[in-house]
């Protein structure tokens, strides 16, 4: 007998097995990942909290004189937000209103003295051993303030009001409290009231929301029916309420955000976190095989605004949810019956520091041949060196000047709008021409306003600027009005929205200027991460869904080119592989292929290349002179 009749087990079982016990590590992997990140998420949202309640009884002490409380409530603070602005401020007040009510000023004061060793870094918090002293009423130590006396402090604390300097003016209006309660008790109540009110507004527009909520609850317990604090402390509230459920519980995320849009459809980026909100409901519910309340949200989504991916994933879990099929069901089918093509190359995972084969076609269909869909914009000189917008179609074809004295366009999703760079020397800035009418308004006025990315709802543009006069580059947001007012978001350069959240890809640092490369924030200038560690990393660019960033970097390979990171994971992958110049990526529509600039056979041209690796095909030459190749920019758009 052969030895062949004793095998048991067919070859072609292996392989299923194989697959089907890839797929049961990769849903693993992937549990594991996602209860990570809840688990952060959970941890951020308590740190929040904490931080709140911590500065909301620092603020109660200081207004009861117990100041030696509200310095162990700030330094709390501090333990939990390192460099928390109103912590750092508060601790210098409280050591100048101590400093102030000793005694004798001939006598050291060992408040002072640790005034002088502990605030001179505001990101660093005093020493717990620091003791507060000061002088109460009726102590014998000293006399008590004449009315004369308390008349001065309540005009200096006057003048700091109407400066507007409201920590300053608050810390006189409650020592004069303190000291004599009934010293015109009605006009320091109101002075007081106001005060709390606009330093609260004041930490509002600083974004530093749980401080401002803290101060607005303080003076609602002066003013119980106050209609104004009452309606903004309602709204950080829920703000803060719906921020800290994202992810940890969308449902109520989700109510909170709906409550927030029908109430103040303009507060913040409500209506933008809504929508990200009922995507991320979506994809978690359909994480858990929920298909039918799945395809709800994505809906909801839908009639807020279409964004790339959304229509196709709402058809999926609807398809799914009148079959009653699972998703599981498909990805095992799929895993049983696909063949795995494997790319001929091999790329380098530059930040993982591992070989990677892009065997990919189970997350990103093969994309076959030269793509031939859609159309991409790019910008250019003319012979005379004139900047212009040209429109080359992916099919092949001449390209068309679409505007001239314009560069770096940037389409809005539904075709509608084109905002670009205006070189007219009489219309520096940012404009947006409807390419339909030809209706152009101006955004901004400053030549040093570039690259400019619309937000997924399409109200709002980020774009880079070193406008100050320190000249240093800053990300940007602005409303897409006419003479929008420019909102700092933070140092950086290149940003780019997501096409499916409320989130900016940029090239930046981290808050000391080291761990340079890409990193994430939200578009109100929150939630920053790194996404890459190489600092020459720039020009990032989202795939449809939300999943990769592609960009281009001189710093990993010696020369310009092309990569891919996955937001998820952090891992790179090199796409293209030339010692010339690979530049200026985009993406196409359906997420496949990769387009970008190169001089590699001795003159610009447009080329692509697959979203999983592989061979760069020519594509078209570009129409004119790149001249500063940095200073252009393309897009790829149906």
């Amino acid at each position: 007998m052969s030895r062949n009749n004793h095998q048991r087990v067919p070859t072609w079982a292996f392989w299923i097995i194989g697959a089907v016990s890839f797929l049961a590590v990769s849903l693993l992997i992937m549990a594991v990942v996602l209860g990570v990140r809840a688990g952060q998420q959970q941890l951020d949202m308590q740190r929040r909290q904490q931080v709140g309640i911590a500065s909301q009884q620092a603020i109660d002490f200081r207004a009861e004189g117990n100041l030696e409380a509200a310095l162990d409530a700030y330094q709390r603070v501090l333990a939990l937000d390192p460099g928390n602005k109103t912590a750092v401020e508060g601790i210098s007040n409280l050591l100048q209103m101590a400093a102030a009510r000793t005694p004798n000023p001939a006598t050291p004061n060992p408040v002072a003295q640790g005034a002088t060793q502990q605030t001179s870094d505001t990101t660093t918090a005093p020493s717990a051993s620091v003791t507060l002293t000061a002088t109460q009423p009726g102590n014998s130590a000293a006399a008590a303030p004449t009315k004369p006396e308390l008349a001065g402090l309540l005009r200096a604390a006057q003048t700091d009001f109407d400066a507007g300097r409201w920590q300053e003016a608050l810390n006189q209006l409650l020592s004069i409290r303190q000291i004599d309660a009934s010293y015109m008790a009605d006009k320091l109540d109101t002075l007081i009231f106001k005060a709390y009110v606009n330093l609260a507004n004041e930490k509002d527009n600083e974004d530093q929301l749980e401080e401002a909520l803290a101060l607005y609850n303080k003076a609602l317990t002066l003013r119980a029916d106050d209609p104004e604090a009452k309606r903004e402390s309602d709204l950080i509230g829920k703000y803060l309420d719906a921020q800290d459920s994202e992810g940890a519980d969308w449902p109520h995320a989700v109510e909170l955000l709906k409550t927030l849009v029908a109430e103040e459809p303009d507060y913040r980026d409500v209506t933008d976190r809504l929508h990200a909100a009922l995507i991320g409901y979506g994809d978690d519910l359909a994480d858990k095989n929920n298909n039918c309340l799945a395809a709800e949200q994505y809906t909801a989504a839908l009639d807020m605004a279409v964004t790339p991916g959304l229509i196709a994933k709402r058809d999926q879990m609807q398809t799914l949810c009148d079959s009653g099929q699972t998703t599981d069901a498909i990805t095992a089918t799929h895993a049983s019956t696909t063949s795995v093509t494997t790319a001929s190359s091999t790329v380098t995972a530059t930040d993982a520091s591992v070989e990677v084969t892009p065997t990919e076609t189970d997350v990103i269909a093969d994309p076959g041949e030269k793509p031939t869909v859609g159309r991409i914009l790019y910008s250019a000189q003319d012979t005379a060196g004139h900047s212009r917008i040209m429109v080359q179609a992916v099919a092949g074809g001449a390209a068309t000047v679409l505007r001239e004295d314009a560069a770096q366009p940037a389409m809005r999703a539904d075709g509608q709008r084109l905002v670009f760079r205006n070189t007219r020397t009489d219309m520096s800035g940012l404009s947006t021409v409807d390419p339909a009418t030809g209706l152009v308004l101006r955004f901004t006025e400053f030549a040093e306003d570039i690259l400019p990315s619309w937000s997924a709802q399409g109200n709002r543009i980020a774009f880079a600027s070193n406008r100050d006069g320190d000249r240093r580059w800053r990300v940007y947001v602005i409303w897409a009005e006419a003479n929008s007012e420019a909102t700092k978001l933070d140092f950086g350069q290149s940003p780019e929205w997501s096409p499916v959240q409320d989130e900016l890809a940029y090239s930046g640092c981290d808050t000391s200027g080291n761990r340079c490369g890409i990193w994430t924030m939200s578009g109100s200038g929150s939630n920053h991460a790194p996404l890459t560690t190489v600092q020459s990393d720039d020009r990032p660019t989202w795939s449809p869904d939300g999943r990769f960033v592609v960009f281009m970097s001189n710093g990993r390979d010696g020369n310009p080119e092309i990569y891919r990171v996955e937001v998820s994971t952090g891992q790179v992958v090199r796409l293209t592989d030339n010692p010339a110049i690979d530049g200026l990526p985009t993406i196409s529509p359906d997420g496949q292929s990769v387009a970008f600039v190169s001089n590699r056979d001795g003159a610009w041209k447009l080329w692509t290349v697959p979203m999983v690796g592989g061979p760069a095909t020519l594509l078209a030459p570009i129409n004119g002179d790149l001249g500063n190749w940095l200073e252009q920019d393309i897009q790829w758009v149906n």
